[in-house]
């Protein structure tokens, strides 16, 4: 966060979908007192994802099911009136396998005077992402399509016609940690069915299209693609398809995990300096199932506006994931762990959050952290002004961005340990900084 702002809190316990269990997270999203004016446009921008969905909504329950599992379709919004070209064809075409039609002329906010481009941008993204948590998890591309609350019935349920196929979620009465550990599957009765929600690919496609009118693909097997073959491996790159709001075609970053395309899970420590550290918020990390296979999940890096419930900086870096608890992530680390990969105090609906979007740590004992294979970067971290890099020289460029985003990812931390030291933080010439929940 930059000095002199005021910080919001957005709460994982106060927003998205209303929980059936009592589940509380110790973690929130924090973002600057500007954010609603900076996303006045998510309402008016929804509304046209909904209405130009294909198909339309009028005929989201009387399109034949076989052929509209995942629901209906995402649309691709774009500020302006003629997005699609012969540039950009394939991509549009390549992006519509799993994504709707391509919408001109979506009314977007801009970034208002005085606020830099990257930081607008990726605090849209966090609020974007932050009105799903809570949401559960499902495979459907549009989190507010229910057919089974409006008069099908689950395709496992045993129940009479009509019935709408649902690709089984969180019904095993078994979960496993991280560490192989058996722990009985506690959401199974209530989330084991089919209900509105919306899965981890889907989820990045939503925010990124919502927040900043990028087009990303919603599959596990197109959001992110490789030069050769169909995974990660030693020998090949990672590729994707994205369009930006006026439909150019973006190129985005990538950071390769250490054991990129191997069987070799990562060590404790491995990501910190080689990944983590030239992270922003709203990058997009992806996991493979299996240490050296197919990318099988993605979670979305909150960076400094990952902390905890009260808005304090987080001692651990925190992602957002949309998945059913296979495996189980649990809300604690380290100490609070046992051997197992379960939380020593034994409580696990107090640590472990019901199947769905929410904010969680990554860290060396969690799949997120041991089968992560590469991350991407979509938007640019800005670069230093034309002065410093004259003062700096070509081969200085890398290092100031290195340094830039180590300083930036201390400043929280440098923030707490202000008020332990002086009674309050130092935020600029706020003599009265507030934190809502």
């Amino acid at each position: 966060m930059r000095e002199g702002m005021v910080r919001i809190v957005v709460s994982a316990c106060c927003v998205g979908a209303a929980l059936a269990q009592s589940y509380v997270s110790p973690f929130a999203i924090t973002l600057s007192p500007e954010i609603a004016t900076w996303t006045s446009d998510f309402s008016s921008r929804q509304a046209v994802m909904t209405a130009d969905s294909s198909p339309v909504p009028a005929d989201w329950y009387n399109t034949a099911p076989a052929s509209a599992a995942y629901g209906p379709l995402n649309p691709q919004l774009y500020s302006v009136a003629n997005p699609i070209n012969a540039g950009n064809q394939a991509a549009y075409d390549a992006l519509r396998w799993d994504r709707g039609d391509a919408v001109a002329s979506v009314a977007i906010n801009s970034a208002p005077t005085g606020v830099d481009s990257s930081t607008f941008q990726r605090q849209r993204l966090m609020q974007a992402v932050s009105q799903l948590i809570g949401t559960h998890y499902q495979h459907l591309h549009l989190p507010d399509f229910n057919p089974w609350a409006n008069g099908y019935q689950t395709q496992l349920s045993g129940g009479p016609d009509p019935v709408w196929p649902w690709s089984p979620v969180s019904n095993s009465a078994t979960l496993h940690t991280t560490q192989g550990t058996s722990l009985a599957n506690i959401y199974q009765g209530t989330y084991g069915t089919g209900m509105a929600g919306i899965d981890c690919t889907d989820t990045s496609a939503y925010i990124y299209n919502l927040a900043l009118g990028i087009q990303l693909n919603s599959g596990t097997s197109t959001q992110v693609e490789f030069s050769s073959g169909s995974q990660p491996e030693p020998d090949n790159s990672p590729m994707a398809t994205i369009l930006d709001a006026e439909g150019s075609q973006i190129t985005p970053t990538f950071f390769k995990s250490p054991n990129y395309g191997t069987a070799t899970i990562n060590a404790p420590g491995s990501l910190e300096s080689s990944v983590f550290s030239y992270l922003e918020p709203g990058d997009l990390l992806y996991i493979t199932g299996d240490p050296g296979g197919a990318i099988s999940h993605v979670v979305i890096w909150l960076g400094e506006y990952g902390t905890n419930a009260d808005g304090s900086p987080s001692s651990v870096p925190l992602v957002i994931s949309s998945h059913d608890n296979t495996p189980a992530i649990f809300d604690v680390w380290g100490e609070d762990l046992n051997a197992n990969g379960l939380p020593i105090d034994g409580d696990i609906a107090a640590h472990l959050p019901p199947p769905g979007v929410h904010i969680l740590p990554i860290t060396s004992n969690t799949w997120f952290y041991q089968n992560f294979a590469v991350a991407s970067q979509i938007i640019p971290v800005p670069e230093p002004s034309t002065v410093l890099l004259l003062g700096l020289g070509g081969a200085g460029l890398a290092l100031a961005r290195l340094r830039r985003s180590r300083a930036k990812r201390l400043a929280p931390a440098r923030a707490a340990s202000d008020v332990s030291r002086m009674g309050k933080p130092r935020l600029g010439n706020e003599s009265n900084p507030t934190t809502t929940r």
